[in-house]
This record gives C-alpha cells, structure tokens and sequence, in this order.
C-alpha cells in the first residue's frame, strides 16, 4: 500500500489580521482607476476640442462672432459639468465610498478570499477576478465585471511567509498575475 499523503500538499491557508481600508489607501486607487478608463474622458475631451475650435474660428474668421462663442461656450459649460460631477477632491472621493471598507479579516485558500466582516461573509472564489496588480503597498484584484478592484493591503499579513505563499498561490490561480501597478 502507497502513502497518498505525500503526493497531496497541505491545502494552503492564509488569515490576515483585522484591519480596514483606509484613505490614503484606497483614493490613490480610485484616481489611478479613473485615469485608466476611457469614459472618464469623453467629457473633458470633447470640452477642450470645442475649446479649441471656437479659438481656431476666432483665429481664422473673428467676424463669424456666432460660431466662436458657441464653441467657446459650449466647450467651458462641458468643462464645468465635467469639472463639478467629477470627485476631484480625496475627501469627496472618500466620503463616497467609505462605508464599503469596514473593519474585516481575510482567509485565503485555493478557493478564493473570504471576507468577513461583522455583518457578513462572502467568499470572492479566483475565476471571478482577471489579474491582479501591485502597487508598493497593496494587492489589487480587477474583477472580471464591473471597473472595481478587490484591496489587500500588504500589511494585513501576519507575516512575510503568508505573503509569499499568499504570491505563489495567485500565481497557480490567476493567469495574467501580479503585474506592477504604476502610480
């Protein structure tokens, strides 16, 4: 009879400490997720080449008085809407979404991340994310729908050898997997 248990390994699992999201955590994201996206600047695109073109009919025709101050209008009225619906400031961005990131321990298996929190528990199993990406401080994990990432802080970790295990387990269950997130 053969031994089965050295062919199997140990099922891998993580538990981070308590902890909760926090400011200068997650706006840092927000902003370089809203850079990333190419709806977030049909507005200010379309405002500046309005911009541009009632400069260009002023330039080359200033007697055709209508059509400049048009461009020019319509272009800084979209700049303003862009520019007033836009969350540009961190504390507004915050006060968005920080009911999100309560207070919360994780579990990492070969299943996925449980969350839980003092309301729930939910486990995010691996096929629902497309790739992850790291940033100095933070693991982020791009769902396969919606725009949003999944945060894990680094300092969650109990420990360095949890963290490392933690990389090679994303490694086996991710297939585009820990690209460097610039800032």
């Amino acid at each position: 009879m053969t031994d089965d248990s050295s062919t199997n390994p140990a099922p891998i699992h993580i538990q981070t400490s308590e902890h909760q999201l926090t400011q200068d955590e997650v706006v840092p994201v927000a902003y370089w997720q809203a850079l990333h996206r190419w709806q977030y600047w049909i507005l200010p695109v379309v405002g500046v080449c309005s911009v541009i073109a009632g400069v260009a009919v002023l330039a080359l025709d200033s007697g055709n008085r209508v059509a400049w101050v048009t461009m020019l209008a319509v272009g800084l009225v979209i700049l303003l809407i862009f520019f007033l619906q836009v969350p540009l400031t961190p504390n507004r961005i915050w006060k968005r979404v920080k009911k999100q990131f309560e207070v919360r321990t994780l579990e990492i298996s070969e299943e996925g991340i449980s969350r839980h929190t003092a309301l729930y528990d939910v486990t995010m199993r691996w096929p629902m994310f497309s790739e992850a990406l790291e940033r100095e401080d933070l693991y982020l994990f791009k769902g396969k729908r919606g725009p949003g990432y999944f945060i894990i802080p680094k300092r969650a970790f109990l420990s360095e050898a949890d963290e490392l295990t933690f990389r090679r387990l994303v490694g086996q269950s991710l297939p585009a997997h820990f690209e460097v997130a610039e800032s």
